[in-house]
């Protein structure tokens, strides 16, 4: 049985939970995002009132608006980190999003006349406090739209993820510098023409447009699996639509002004919550951000992707019958301890592609010994130990692998040095081909075999753990046992082959 992503696991009736931890929404997430879209329609009476009476407290508004960067600050924090652990650029431009909302909105109450610089408007057509408004908003709908670009998920599996800090860096230095002359130099930007209506009014329609692209793109997500962190998320880009809207219709200091800043509070406050309900329920802020955003690895994904991955797997299942399914479940076994190991996303891509390419060299193994129905004498043997060199020349034709090439070659080597092609020892042996060792060990005591009969899942596991350190990787192992625990999907017990009627032969293994 395969492992299925979050948003496929099954619910118990009427729990409304998710195996992963995940909660599907009740019917208030619904009518949460049905609010913010109709927010709009709060606008007729306050523009029918001139946007309502005015209020100047300069203070009070550098509050609020300090406020809203503190909690964009705290998302940007929990993005940052599952950035690392998860090496995606899609919530990397989520976290710069949420990172230049905080900055830039930070400007925008910091430069409210009165607090740190002048009042410039009587000198010029706009301050420093205006077009960071315009910007808070403006720049944070780039990078959210950015992350939901079609394509941008089957790009990224072709584009290292190392850039990433330099993009960081620069965006860095960006807001940094914009800071600074907004601060200390705030007539330099009282200059510029963002705030006149032609400019500003374009801005904001330009904002709008960018959020509400993301939010359809985010409630695609939401339709399929509807869980509530999915929800929050996709209402906290209607309110900040919402937000672009009111803050280009309404006067300044007028009652409908004030009332962009709350929809921005709550906008950030939305996500923030789905981040912390999610948290409170022991999962990390990689598990809440994958969920939300639908970014686990999937193994589909992968032979779709390349097909060149699905006719290689479809060649192998069709010449060795008996192991149908086998680099599948591999494969899954693979991203799952790679996860319980915090790889990034790039990193359990190469290993689904190491498990399921891992045994594509039997294509060049005789039938006759792969069909054999007992031990394989010594020429067979021989034969049968080529299969790794083997499937490393044909994945070379393909010219896609790189990473992948050393889980397929290096996979039946031994901690101990007694494994083959090389005799490899310890750490020499690459982490790709560690973890498929320990993936294709377990799968091959659980799966019945022309040779013998599966193991049981705890005797499966008994043996794997008597072989970490001599032949199998001691951290990988303990891995994979937090990942059969974690997952009650997982197999519990033997996959049978209904063709089979060997008795177990004590051997647990031959060379496969």
């Amino acid at each position: 049985m395969l492992v299925r992503s979050p948003a496929t696991r099954s619910v118990r009736p009427g729990s409304g939970r998710l195996r992963g931890g995940s909660v599907r929404t009740r019917d208030w997430p619904d009518a949460l995002v049905l609010l913010g879209l109709l927010v709009p329609a709060s606008f007729v009476p306050l523009a029918a009132a001139g946007g309502g009476g005015t209020l100047v407290v300069p203070y009070q508004h550098f509050y609020i608006v300090s406020a809203v960067s503190m909690v964009a600050a705290i998302i940007a924090g929990a993005l940052a980190l599952a950035t690392i652990q998860i090496g995606l650029y899609r919530v990397l431009f989520l976290c710069l999003g949420f990172m230049s909302l905080c900055a830039i909105f930070a400007v925008h109450g910091l430069t409210t006349p009165g607090i740190l610089v002048p009042n410039l408007f009587q000198e010029y057509s706009g301050s420093a406090v205006a077009v960071s408004a315009y910007l808070s908003l403006a720049v944070p709908a780039l990078f959210f739209a950015t992350s939901y670009l079609p394509g941008l998920a089957r790009l990224e599996r072709s584009l290292p993820f190392w850039p990433a800090g330099w993009l960081v860096l620069l965006v860095v230095i960006g807001l940094a510098a914009y800071a600074g002359v907004a601060i200390y130099r705030t007539w330099l930007i009282a200059q510029l023409p963002l705030t006149q209506p032609a400019y500003s009014t374009g801005m904001a329609i330009l904002s709008i447009g960018l959020f509400f692209f993301a939010a359809m793109r985010q409630a695609r997500i939401y339709r399929r699996a509807r869980l509530a962190s999915q929800a929050f998320l996709l209402a906290a880009f209607v309110l900040l639509a919402d937000a672009a809207a009111a803050m280009v219709v309404f006067q300044t200091w007028t009652v409908g002004w004030w009332y962009y800043h709350l929809l921005m509070l709550a906008a950030v406050a939305l996500a923030l919550y789905a981040l912390i309900v999610e948290r409170s329920r022991a999962r990390s802020f990689r598990s809440v951000v994958e969920t939300a955003l639908e970014l686990e690895v999937s193994i589909d994904v992968e032979e779709l992707d390349f097909e060149v991955i699905a006719a290689l797997v479809a060649a192998v299942e069709v010449k060795d019958r008996e192991t149908q399914g086998h680099n599948r479940r591999v494969a899954q076994l693979c991203v799952e301890i790679g996860r319980q190991m915090r790889m990034t996303a790039t990193e359990l891509r190469v290993l689904a592609r190491s498990g399921l390419l891992h045994d594509v060299g039997k294509l060049g193994i005789p039938d006759a010994i792969l069909e054999k129905h007992g031990p394989l004498d010594e020429s067979e043997a021989a034969l049968m130990k080529t299969h790794p060199e083997i499937g490393v020349t044909i994945l070379k034709r393909g010219g896609h692998f790189k990473r992948e090439l050393l889980g397929v070659l290096y996979h039946h080597e031994r901690m101990d040095g007694s494994g083959y092609p090389h005799g490899l020892v310890a750490d020499s042996i690459p982490i790709e081909a560690r973890i498929v060792a320990v993936a294709d060990t377990y799968d091959v005591l659980t799966t019945d075999r022309p040779y013998r009969q599966a193991c049981g899942a705890k005797e499966a596991r008994r043996v794997v753990q008597e072989e970490a350190g001599s032949h199998l990787d001691v951290q990988v192992v303990a891995a994979l046992m937090q990942a059969l625990d974690r997952q009650s999907i997982f197999p519990g017990s033997s996959r049978k082959n209904p063709n089979s009627s060997l008795k177990p032969t004590g051997k647990v293994r031959r060379l496969a």
